[in-house]
């Protein structure tokens, strides 16, 4: 695991479509995980045991991006990693997960 050091990256396609929780939107929960899938897919979660199918949600970037901008320092991690942190003001840590069955 490593520290996030990564520069925001410069261009961003705020209406591309992501995946995250009604945690996250409607309840304005902290984004705490946030994984770049193998295929590209880019998928954001609060803390919470209660990200599962039946709470996603798929919205524009632009969306997340306006609810914490500090996303943007993990946009650049590549495909097969994500990014977690405790809290909104603690740093976010890069780590590789392997593919599961469903990527």
């Amino acid at each position: 695991m490593q520290k996030c050091r990564h520069p925001p990256m410069e261009t961003l396609n705020e209406k591309l479509a992501v995946f995250t929780t009604v945690n996250v939107i409607k309840e304005g929960l902290t984004i705490e995980k946030v994984y770049h899938d193998h295929d590209g897919a880019w998928q954001f979660f609060d803390g919470s045991s209660t990200n599962s199918y039946q709470n996603a949600m798929v919205v524009g970037l632009g969306e997340i991006l306006k609810m914490d901008p500090s996303i943007r320092e993990v946009l650049n991690i590549p495909p097969g990693h994500f990014a977690s942190r405790t809290n909104k003001n603690s740093d976010w840590i890069i780590s590789k997960y392997e593919r599961s069955v469903e990527d």
